[in-house]
């Protein structure tokens, strides 16, 4: 899995969702995108069987999350975050959504930067089940070495912008929405809200930022 993208979406979704504590409110970020939340047990039987045929846990159907109310709740988040590893990355792979949903909730250079030893730290620290704190932590040893063979070693840039969400340096420059662009201050935030603006006013994008559009188009956000 290409994890430079992977950390590009979820630094995309953590801006724009504006998220800033653990554990994700991730019924907050489905309400936001538009979609409307429903019970399995809502549900009549045979579009309730429809649903489990899809998934045990929880389906994204023409805009509507379905989810089993009676799991675990941490099971719930991951399987919630599962499917908005769909939604997100675009993808129908079921292996590229686990990973979404699992460094979704618990980015790795967060659970390095909270000092995290064991998968009980990382339980209480980003609401994960033992199972999925436990790949977690297996993950972020893997991802600890990989930085520590890297030349600079240092996490990826989008890491690193996740970073400064929870650890903001001091004295650091908040912009406002209508900065101009080329302002070096100019964020994430920032450039999605003047993309908005650019496509709301019937203009073009500037070429420098059509990936952009694109990457936003593939996540449903505009």
């Amino acid at each position: 899995m290409n994890y430079d993208h992977l950390y590009e979406c979820i630094l995309d979704v953590y801006k724009i969702y504006e998220i800033s504590a653990f554990p994700v409110n991730y019924f907050e970020i489905i309400r936001q995108h538009g979609f409307k939340i429903v019970k399995y047990s809502d549900l009549g039987h045979a579009k309730k069987e429809a649903c489990r045929k899809l998934s045990e846990d929880a389906c994204i159907v023409e805009n509507t999350l379905f989810y089993e109310s009676n799991a675990h709740p941490r099971r719930i988040s991951f399987s919630i975050a599962h499917e908005l590893g769909h939604e997100f990355l675009n993808t129908d792979d079921e292996d590229e959504a686990d990973e979404f949903a699992s460094h979704f909730l618990a980015p790795r250079i967060l659970i390095h930067k909270y000092n995290c030893r064991n998968a009980d730290q990382i339980h209480d620290a980003f609401g994960l089940s033992y199972a999925a704190s436990n790949r977690a932590l297996a993950s972020y040893r893997e991802w600890y070495r990989n930085v520590s063979y890297r030349t600079p070693r240092q996490p990826s840039k989008p890491e690193l912008q996740l970073e400064k969400i929870f650890f903001p340096e001091k004295n650091e420059i908040i912009c406002q929405p209508d900065d101009d662009p080329e302002d070096p201050e100019f964020d994430m935030v920032d450039k999605y809200n003047y993309i908005l603006r650019v496509l709301k006013a019937g203009l073009d994008v500037p070429a420098e930022f059509k990936k952009d559009v694109q990457r936003y188009r593939r996540m449903g956000l505009i």
